[in-house]
Order: C-alpha cells, then structure tokens, then sequence
C-alpha cells in the first residue's frame, strides 16, 4: 500500500485483497506500477483492472489485440554447466508480454474514417499527457483561442491610449502540426490544428523560452502530424505569436524499473542472415560467447547470468526488398534464411529466453504496426518452442521489473532528413526526439508506411526504461532522463546498397544490460581494423 501511495496511487479494497491472494503480491505489485506509469491514467486502480492487468489464467491473447502475461516456465532442476562455473537457473523467466500488435488487431479497410480513427486517437491520447501535467494545465481550444483576437484588438486600442492597459492573457493550445514553414525573416510558421478549428503560430527568430532555450531550434524540430503544446499571445490578426513550445516528453522525476536480483539481457538487431554480407563468423562468436567459451576473466562473472535476448527485427535479409538484392543474397529464400538463423539461435544456453520483433527486410508487412513474423515463412524459429518469443512491432515487454520498449526504427529514414543533427551515425539523436515527441512515427506520408487503424500503436503512452531500436546498423548507447537508449548496431558488413546510401555500419557490438542496476556495457565481436573509412 505505501508503494501506491508514494507514487500518487490509491486502491480499492477488493483490488487490494485479490493482490494479496494471488500468492506473490509482491510481483503484482511491480506489475501494476510498470503499466501504471501511464500518465494518462486515473490514480485509482480498481480490482477490475488487476483482473485485466492478471489477464486471467490462461494467459490467452485478449479481445483488443494485446498479447499479455506470458510466462514461460523452466524445469526447476535445469543446471547449465559453463566455464565460469556451474549456475542454477531460476524456476521462471519473469517476462510478461505488456502489449504487442497481433495480426487481428492491425487490419483495416483504409477508408477515410479509418485515417480519421488514427489521427483522432494519437490527437486524444497525446493531449491527455498533457492536461495532467502542471504547465500546460489551462490549455484552450483553438476555436476559443481564435475568439481572443476580439480582446487583443481591444487591449491593442487601449494601450494606445492608456500604456497602464491589460496585457492580452496568456493562451496554450494543444494541436496537431498541420503545415510548417519558414518566413523571410527566419520565423517558423507552425499550422495547427484540432478538432475545433485551425491557428497559424509564429515562433519568432531571436527569441529564447523561459529555459533560455532557442525557439526556432524548437520549432525547427517540429514534425508535421506531431502533437504538441504552444503558449503565447493571440495577436489582433488572431494568430498565437509563441513564446514556448512544449513536448509531451518524459518526466523528469521518475523511477526506473529494476530487477530484484542481478541478471542481464542482451540486445541486437539486424542480422541479416541470407546476405552476403552476413558475418556469419561473427556471430558464431557470439553465440559461443554466450555459452561460456573464449570469455574474458572479467566477463565471467555475467555471462552466465545473461537470461534474455531480444532481437529489434531484420532477423533475415529477406528477398526482393529492395532492387536488384539478389546479387547481394547467399541464400535466396527466407526459409531457408531462417532455418540458419534457428541453426545458430538454438546452439544459445537453454537459460536464454529470446524475445524478436519483425523489421523491414522480414517476411512481414510493411505498414506500422506489425504483427510477428508468421510462422509460415519462420517455422524454424517457431520450433524452437517456448526459448523463443515472436512479437510485433512495436512491443512493450516487462521483463525481470524492467520494461522494454522493442521497436525496430523504420521511422529513422524520415528523421534523418527531417530533424537537425540526426543521422545514422548518430541515432541516438532522433530516439532521443521520439521520446520527447511519445511517438515512434510522427510523420505520416513519408518513407515510413502507417496503417490507418482505429488505435495509434506508435503513441509511447507507457515510459519505458529501455527503448531498443535497430535499422540504423549503427551502434549507439544514451540515457534520456532514465531512460536507457541502445541502437543495437547489426551482424551485416557494409553493402552495395548501404555504400550508396551512405550508411557505414558498426557490426559486431553488442549492448547488456544489468537489470538490477541498469547499467549498460557494450562487448564487441568484430575486428574494426578491416573497416575502411570513418564508423
């Protein structure tokens, strides 16, 4: 009860009773806390959402598409024999699947009402993170922040009579971006919009927010389709002339999930089997590693407790992805790309739980969301029983008291031109922004592909503690406010296509992570003196 109250929570007493029943209140309770994070959720948790929360005893997928409570049982007497020693594995992984897209969940018809359905929910979703916070609190409509251009006029004709006049009251409006701009004189013009109308926004050059903070670099990373808050002063032309502009972002006062017990999760991407450039010795390595051999004395304390894997997408290299890929296949069927894929994965110890989410050159959809990759294409992987979890993209898995975002970054082709400063050299830069923006995929009609549903799935409504991206085949590890950041890098060395692109990849790094103390170190299975040119 006191965790609750500490965190602004209250409880029922029936929600309460059926915890302490379950048999591990404590476990719950860690549960309850990670999916409470939500922002947008009223304080009081009732017992029928413990219910929902628990899932019941089946564990089976729920009516609204959300994969839940999974977890995998382990015999109890397994014992993993390793050069560091013998280790008992624990009776179960603690994993639970928080939400990922099922294949029923992500259909539509891509009618307009459905577009309509999408941009709606990420407009609700989005403005309810900010109604609860206390410096956007007093938000108005834009059909009433319109109607004040009447007293801004007024107040315009009183000042010059009378310099002692009421100053036009303050005014922040939460809208979607709709169109932006740049003026000759170097302000950025900003359409928003909301269901009640539609306001032009001049975010003036030269002008810095209460944080001493440029506006224009603010408003520079403003995306279109984005959800955002400005404050400022309607003018007598009824435009908002801006003197902040406000993300959703994640709270600076926080505290992160953390295992109860020392044990660490391993994260990649982007392996690309089937290509010709798969560095299939490399990864060998690494899965050797992971079984305890040619470790390093000063690894051999945590390999053994590395308990998870997760993988953000591009298991495969896939076939017909993009023109003329064949010349640059090994193997030429996705089959067959995943059987040597499940070749290496089950050779892992049987302590390691593998969790994996489609990516782009996947047997899979291309649209977000995404469900797993079917088992038509990826029998392989399948049969490697419960070891390996296939989920969608995106995924929020809480796992060990920790959650992790999984996702694979499609949306870093449009950051990459669009934001100041990002690249895929420097991913870290725009999963940063999307953290600050709660969203994976603001931008709607560009080079990443959005199914037009009834629920935005790419809304970041739950604060992860890890955020895992792929795509870039760039390696990259930040924090963002206690949030840690990993872009896995890839097992591919540089391609043809990559080398037009400009893509020059970091492959072979590997990032951990304690889950009890959230520190992250990075092993590397790749020599970087064969690379030529800059990483």
């Amino acid at each position: 009860m006191q965790r609750f109250l500490g965190l602004g929570l209250q409880i029922a007493p029936d929600a309460l009773d059926l915890i302490i029943n379950t048999g591990e209140p404590t476990a719950v309770v860690d549960r309850i806390i990670a999916a409470r994070i939500d922002p947008t959720a009223v304080p009081v948790i009732s017992r029928q959402y413990v219910e929902t929360l628990l899932g019941g005893k089946d564990n089976t997928t729920s009516s609204t598409g959300l994969q839940e409570t999974v977890v995998v049982e382990r015999r109890p007497d397994e014992i993993v024999s390793h050069e560091a020693g013998n280790y008992e594995k624990p009776k179960t992984w603690a994993l639970d699947v928080i939400q990922s897209p099922t294949l029923d969940a992500v259909g539509s018809e891509g009618t307009v009402q459905d577009f309509h359905a999408l941009f709606m929910d990420r407009f609700n979703r989005i403005r309810r993170m900010f109604v609860t916070r206390v410096d956007t609190q007093g938000a108005i409509r834009i059909e009433d922040a319109v109607a004040r251009k009447k007293f801004a006029r007024r107040a315009s004709l009183m000042g010059r009579r009378d310099r002692r006049a009421e100053k036009p009251p303050a005014t922040k409006i939460i809208g979607m971006v709709r169109n932006k701009s740049v003026s000759r004189s170097r302000n950025i013009i900003v359409e928003l919009e909301d269901p009640s109308g539609t306001i032009t926004c001049v975010i003036p050059s030269g002008r810095s927010d209460i944080d001493g903070q440029s506006l224009v670099r603010r408003g520079n990373g403003l995306l279109l389709d984005e959800v955002v808050c400005i404050s400022g002063i309607i003018d007598r032309d009824g435009r908002l002339i801006a003197d902040d502009v406000i993300y959703p972002d994640i709270p600076v006062a926080r505290e992160p999930g953390r295992a109860e017990r020392e044990v660490y999760a391993a994260f990649i991407s982007d392996i690309h089997c089937g290509s010709n450039e798969f560095l299939e010795d490399e990864f060998e390595r690494f899965v050797r590693w992971m079984a305890g051999h040619d470790v390093e004395p000063e690894d051999k304390k945590m390999v053994p407790k590395i308990e998870y894997l997760f993988i953000a997408g591009d298991l495969c290299d896939g076939v017909g992805v993009y023109p003329d890929q064949e010349k640059d296949l090994l193997i030429d069927s996705v089959h067959e790309q995943y059987s040597l894929l499940a070749h290496y994965l089950a050779k892992l110890p049987a302590r390691v739980k593998i969790i994996t989410i489609p990516g782009n050159h996947d047997a899979c959809r291309q649209a977000l969301p995404k469900p797993p990759i079917p088992e038509y294409f990826a029998d392989a992987l399948y049969k490697l029983g419960n070891r390996i979890l296939m989920l969608g993209d995106p995924s929020y898995v809480l796992v060990e008291g920790v959650t992790v975002l999984l996702t694979h970054g499609d949306s870093l082709d449009d950051l990459v031109t669009q934001l100041p400063g990002a690249s895929y050299k420097s991913p870290a830069i725009p999963m940063i922004e999307l953290l600050r923006k709660r969203h994976l995929a603001p931008l709607y009609g560009g080079k990443t592909e959005l199914a037009p549903l009834s629920r935005d799935w790419l809304v970041i409504d739950r604060i992860p503690d890890i955020v895992h991206f792929g795509h870039a085949h760039h390696n990259a590890v930040d924090n963002y406010r206690g949030v840690q950041i990993i872009n896995s890098g890839t097992f591919q060395a540089q391609t043809d296509f990559m080398r037009k692109q400009g893509v020059v990849p970091t492959p072979g790094i590997v990032t951990i992570v304690n889950l009890k103390t959230g520190a992250p170190v990075v092993r590397m299975f790749y020599d970087f003196s064969e690379i030529n040119g800059p990483s």
